[in-house]
């Protein structure tokens, strides 16, 4: 799971249905949080509460959750994960960096052995640009069977377009970036240290990415964001509540764009909050 926010684990029940939630929940091996904004990290304690009962009811109580993430939320949940009794091993973003003097690199060989081991996957993060201290981006790799075609996505977190990022998710078969602000806005993006939408497109041109995915709108879009931009660019979309993407549907995501487009501009979505929608 990358990054928890609140009401992740009623976005979940809705998703899947409760009788599948205790499943997937046992079946989840990972969260990864980007920051310590609260919609990025506060839905962590009742996806790992919910888990620990799914568990004792399972008759696997003791099984650990795999957190990675900054080092202030260390402290957050050993403050109120204790009362449930959670069950988790954390371990901080930048020991996952590319390159790190102070980790070491035999540390960091270790914890992605021990990550590689348990998900099947790769796991590198790197620092990126944003007004809360130590945010960072990840990027997941495939480690597929000889002869499997592998695959990459580079999950940006909140940052300014970063470097660090683009470097790390070269060739990404999906890129998921941040888009909180539309193109015109770029000012107030990078007075609040987010990106636009062309900023993100951007991103995922130079990283080579072959699909971008779109995310994390600001709340003055009240349905989606103008779409005019995402529908032309043709290798992305923008994500939505319960969207599911296979990465196997992947080269026909883009072409949702203009249905997706016809039917904001028939139902009014596009107008700001607090203005009439035309």
């Amino acid at each position: 799971m990358l990054d928890c926010g609140e009401g992740s684990l009623g976005q979940l029940s809705r998703r899947f249905g409760r009788e599948a939630l205790e499943e997937r929940l046992l079946g989840l091996k990972c969260v990864w949080i980007s920051h310590m904004h609260a919609d990025h990290h506060l839905g962590l304690l009742r996806v790992l509460s919910h888990r620990a009962q799914a568990a004792r009811r399972a008759g696997r109580e003791g099984e650990r959750l795999t957190v990675v993430g900054p080092p202030p939320l260390s402290k957050w949940l050993r403050t109120y994960a204790s009362f449930d009794q959670a069950q988790y091993d954390l371990v901080h973003n930048a020991r996952l960096f590319p390159s790190n003097e102070w980790v070491g690199a035999g540390c960091r060989e270790v914890l992605k052995g021990l990550l590689a081991e348990g998900l099947g996957v790769d796991v590198v993060t790197v620092p990126v640009k944003h007004s809360c201290r130590d945010a960072c981006a990840v990027i997941v790799s495939d480690r597929c069977a000889e002869g499997e075609t592998p695959w990459k996505i580079a999950y940006s977190g909140d940052t300014r377009p970063c470097q660090s990022l683009i470097d790390a998710g070269r060739g990404a078969t999906l890129l998921i970036h941040e888009a909180t602000l539309d193109t015109p806005l770029e000012e107030d993006a990078k007075a609040k240290q987010h990106s636009t939408t062309g900023e993100a497109l951007g991103v995922g041109g130079r990283m080579g990415a072959y699909r971008t995915l779109l995310t994390h709108f600001s709340q003055r879009y009240p349905k989606v964001p103008p779409l005019e931009e995402v529908t032309a660019h043709g290798a992305a979309a923008v994500a939505f509540d319960f969207m599911s993407v296979d990465l196997a549907d992947l080269p026909s995501l883009p072409s949702m764009m203009a249905p997706l487009a016809r039917l904001a501009d028939e139902q009014g979505w596009h107008g700001l909050y607090g203005e009439a929608a035309e």
